[in-house]
């Protein structure tokens, strides 16, 4: 018998994240926070905290270590204003 040439496609049960997982992505740490996911990406960049972890693909960072990592970065940037635009006359 020949083994199959293309991989079965995956169950949507399979292709939801699971739930029972002990990381988070950068969005979810960000909502678990306060803080906006890119600011949160930028204030990670170059710290070596733990629980937080750089891979190829963004950050792995353990479940946790939420609340030690939320103390470390302290309280989230004010969101900036929109520019405003003047209209030359």
């Amino acid at each position: 018998m020949a083994a199959p040439k293309q991989q079965a496609k995956a169950d949507a049960s399979e292709k939801a994240k699971s739930k029972d997982r002990e990381w988070l992505t950068t969005g979810e740490l960000a909502t678990k926070t306060g803080w906006r996911e890119h600011a949160l990406r930028d204030a990670l960049r170059g710290k070596q905290l733990d629980g937080v972890r750089r891979t190829s693909f963004g950050y792995h960072i353990d479940a946790s270590a939420v609340d030690a990592i939320a103390a470390s970065l302290g309280a989230p940037p004010a969101k900036a204003n929109a520019t405003k635009r003047t209209i030359a006359r």
